[in-house]
């Protein structure tokens, strides 16, 4: 008799941790008790995800952990939040971001965050960090935060808008593209994590559109390899073929609704590496989502009704199961979305919605 292989639940989650000054959120989680933060505790414990990453949650910009991660981990998901079982990452990884990193050294960006390298008051701000009940392989983990984003082919930066000083030193990735090794047992699962800049905030030549859909886009060139990619050590390409992987992250991107370029988000869950079906479904959408966004709200992970967050498998791990934390009024986890029996805010817990995936090992 064949033992079947334990699954494995990855998940991401935009926690929206992060604000203009530095240690701002970081002062509001050492109060004993954050309401809005120990709901997002309550509802990671209550989806147990094996391998996690958080979205917009600030950080040190080069990586390190000015101990924010570690006490949010002690204080708030080690300890049960709103009768949920705690749960434990020993292992965890803070990857440089380029969220308020000035172009040009000595630079000031606090009150001109659209001239970082990626938008942010404070360099740091919006980062991303990944945890794991897992080892994570750190010696062996590849990045794309400093390719230049003029050295994409057929890149779509708008003509005539960046002098000749800012294109030499102009980077892609708002955040960061990486690829970590994550170790279990025998095999090696590549998680490929980024959060690409939002579609918005732009004007007549549509920068942030255009570079949401190149983000995707070298996204999309990682996992097939490209030639033309060179990571942050210098190694050409991108993952090796037949490689194990997870995509994970807040792309930004809805290939339904919403104003971004949907033709790289449908070209990326259309990819033959990339397991995209079954879609996730958000049980308690309908009951909130009103307005424009009327198309596969069931499968939304915004409070806007957008699916913006994902986690797709690659097509050599088996996906069991996906889903979208966002249960209906009558569930009685609902109050973790919540502060008012009538309404849904960013302010309970966050404007985003914990996307997860069961995947079994082949």
């Amino acid at each position: 008799m064949v033992t079947p292989q334990p699954l494995l639940r990855f998940a991401t989650f935009n926690v929206a941790m992060s604000a203009d000054k530095p240690d701002y959120v970081f002062r509001l989680l050492r109060e004993a008790h954050h309401p809005r933060f120990s709901r997002i505790a309550a509802i990671i414990q209550h989806c147990q995800p094996d391998v996690l990453l958080l979205c917009e949650f600030d950080h040190l910009g080069e990586g390190g952990d000015d101990g924010m991660l570690a006490h949010f981990q002690s204080h708030y998901l080690n300890v049960s939040q709103h009768g949920q079982p705690p749960i434990s990452y020993p292992f965890q990884y803070l990857p440089p971001t380029n969220t308020g990193l000035a172009l040009f050294d000595g630079e000031d960006i606090s009150d001109t965050p659209e001239r970082a390298q990626g938008f942010g008051k404070h360099h740091g701000q919006y980062g991303f960090v990944l945890l794991s009940k897992f080892p994570l392989d750190i010696n062996n983990v590849r990045s794309w935060q400093r390719f230049l984003w003029q050295d994409m082919p057929e890149h779509r930066m708008p003509q005539d808008y960046f002098d000749h000083e800012v294109l030499a030193k102009q980077r892609l990735s708002s955040k960061n593209h990486v690829v970590i090794p994550v170790s279990v047992g025998e095999q090696t699962i590549h998680v490929v994590a980024c959060h690409p800049t939002p579609p918005v905030f732009d004007g007549p030549e549509k920068r942030n559109l255009r570079r949401n859909a190149d983000e995707i886009r070298l996204l999309h060139d990682i996992l097939n390899n490209e030639s033309y990619l060179v990571d942050d050590n210098g190694v050409v390409g991108g993952i090796a073929p037949n490689s194990s992987f997870v995509v994970m992250g807040d792309l930004n991107a809805d290939p339904y609704n919403g104003d971004g370029d949907k033709s790289v988000i449908t070209q990326l869950l259309a990819d033959k590496n990339v397991q995209s079906m079954p879609t996730p479904s958000s049980h308690g959408a309908q009951h909130f989502i009103r307005g424009r966004y009327i198309h596969h709200k069931d499968c939304a992970t915004h409070q806007r009704g957008l699916r913006l967050d994902y986690v797709l498998p690659s097509s050599n791990l088996r996906l069991c199961e996906g889903g979208v934390f966002w249960p209906a009024p009558s569930d009685p986890t609902f109050s973790l979305l919540t502060s008012n029996a009538r309404k849904v805010r960013a302010s309970s817990s966050s404007d985003h919605r914990l996307v997860w995936a069961d995947i079994g090992l082949i």
